[in-house]
């Protein structure tokens, strides 16, 4: 079954920390998928939680599935196997419950294609009394119009917060003879931040409230997380000391859906980090929130993080941090010193200040240089282009603060105004604009002479389109997002499997016009996914 396959380590079992429980003895099945391949689901820490809780629970059984490579759906359906989870090799039809991930919008047709792989039907209409009840959960499902054909109920918020109720009603119904999967449904409707496409009153009287956990230090967080046999992207241990963000930059979307701010205390991200240390045996700690510079112990969780494991050679990273929250105490040597990552947003102070996004010039200069001087090798910097009231002025103030630093690296994706931010209302540019902006920042690069060591990322304008007609659409799109998938769309996501044509043929059969979600809106008109509070 593995010979041609690239990684067969991505299909096997046995991992360390993996759930090993008697099928036959489970009376809630759940199938936690992914619609990426494995090495991106297994970093997921969302999906490390919710597989923690399940398994947790004695009759209860969770496993895992991620997308197939291409390289191994085609064995599948050239040998008519269907797609199985990882701990017991079942089909995910035989699952009562099966759980999607989304966390980006270009996994959709991989949601459609898991399904048809493990023969469940594609469109919730078309399921039955035997067939799983299809959830989804994670950001995207703060518009889940676009795949509202597919996906029987929607979580909306913090998972962890409605997964044991959401078990318990599926099993007090498991068994019913007739109707079952009408009356799941509809208990299903009734639990708050659940939303059941099927019993979608007309708005405005209906909402549906997001759900959070209010007490994040006491919440549930794994200690003996799967250990993959294969390297995966984020192969390290991961810790959530903070959730939500104390800024609220006009076009974040993650600001919005996970606030408010909630933190865990230093004595528990200590307690965390020392039992997954212990149950994993990994060397790297990763401190993780949407703003971990900003969490607001750091200097005493730092300074007990270097007392407690600088003899164990335990490393310490962070993810992108916001440049006022960096300081020199960052670099002791208990830290990791790869690269260090600063999101301007802007590259001038004028447009800068329109996002709420509070620095200056000098400060970002200044702190990438502290941020060499203490050990780290490079500085990566995000911008986007496109952002609302940005001139070719501010594109030219990109170069010229990254030609002010050193060993630095540009990230530059197009602005999409995506839903619940500030921003949702306003328009996205197309892509002949886009293009003449990116050609306008190579010009400026061109320009430098000697001084064009910059290196520059630029993520490709036409999936950023695509990806905001899926994050700004009305339930039409589900058609579009089917016809895609039996076109041939997998690995949406990936750079050389993405196919604009393939979109734009889909889009125009469908009779669908991608500029009617990309345009700006009236702050009156009803956006398709008003009826989320977020």
């Amino acid at each position: 079954m593995m010979d041609g396959v690239l990684k067969p380590g991505r299909y096997i079992n046995g991992e360390w920390n993996a759930a090993r429980k008697e099928w036959d003895y489970a009376l809630l099945k759940v199938a936690l998928c992914f619609p990426d391949i494995y090495e991106i689901g297994m970093s997921h820490l969302g999906m490390k939680i919710i597989y923690g809780i399940l398994n947790n629970e004695k009759d209860v059984l969770c496993e895992r599935v991620f997308t197939p490579w291409n390289d191994m759906e085609q064995k599948l359906r050239a040998m008519g196997e269907p797609l199985v989870s990882l701990e017991n090799r079942k089909p995910l039809r035989e699952f009562d419950i099966i759980g999607f991930s989304l966390q980006y919008e270009m996994g959709y047709v991989d949601v459609l294609n898991m399904l048809d792989l493990g023969n469940v039907p594609l469109r919730s209409k078309d399921r039955g009394d035997s067939d799983p009840i299809v959830i989804a959960g994670g950001p995207c499902a703060f518009n889940p119009e676009p795949m509202a054909d597919f996906i029987d109920a929607f979580v909306i918020g913090e998972a962890e917060d409605a997964i044991l109720e959401i078990a318990e009603m599926v099993k007090s119904l498991k068994f019913k003879v007739i109707d079952k999967r009408g009356d799941i449904l509809k208990g299903l409707s009734k639990i708050e931040g659940v939303y059941v496409p099927a019993f979608r009153p007309n708005p405005p009287a209906f909402s549906v409230k997001k759900r959070i956990i209010k007490d994040l230090n006491n919440a549930y967080f794994p200690t003996s997380p799967v250990v993959p046999h294969i390297q995966i992207v984020h192969d390290r241990i991961v810790i959530e000391i903070m959730r939500g963000c104390p800024h609220q930059c006009r076009f974040c979307q993650a600001c919005r859906i996970f606030y408010p701010l909630r933190l865990r205390s230093v004595d528990k991200i200590l307690e965390i980090a020392e039992g997954a240390i212990k149950n994993t045996g990994y060397d790297e700690i990763s401190l993780l929130s949407l703003s971990t510079g900003d969490y607001p112990h750091m200097e005493e969780l730092s300074n007990k993080m270097e007392e407690r494991f600088k003899d164990k050679g335990i490393k310490v990273s962070f993810p992108s941090l916001r440049v006022k929250s960096f300081d020199s105490h960052k670099g002791k040597v208990v830290m990791k010193r790869a690269g260090l990552t600063f999101a301007p947003e802007a590259g001038s102070e004028r447009l800068r200040h329109t996002l709420n996004k509070k620095i200056t010039n000098e400060e970002i200069v200044n702190q990438s240089a502290l941020a060499l001087r203490s050990g780290w090798r490079k500085v990566k910097l995000y911008f986007m282009i496109g952002l609302p009231g940005e001139t070719d002025e501010d594109l030219a103030a990109i170069i010229d603060l990254a030609s002010r630093i050193k060993n630095v690296s540009l990230s530059i994706s197009p602005f999409i105004p995506k839903p619940h931010s500030g921003f949702e209302s306003e328009g996205m540019l197309g892509l002949e604009e886009l293009e003449r902006k990116k050609e306008y920042l190579r010009s400026r690069l061109r320009a430098m002479g000697s001084r064009r060591y910059i290196k520059v990322d630029y993520h490709d304008a036409r999936m950023s389109r695509v990806e905001a007609v899926l994050s700004r659409g009305d339930s039409k799109l589900g058609d579009a997002i089917y016809l895609a998938w039996k076109k041939g769309a997998r690995l949406q996501s990936w750079k050389d499997y993405f196919d604009y044509n393939v979109w734009d043929r889909c889009f125009e059969e469908c009779g669908i016009q991608p500029g009617d979600y990309l345009k700006k809106a009236d702050k009156r008109d009803a956006l398709p996914w008003s009826f989320i509070e977020a």
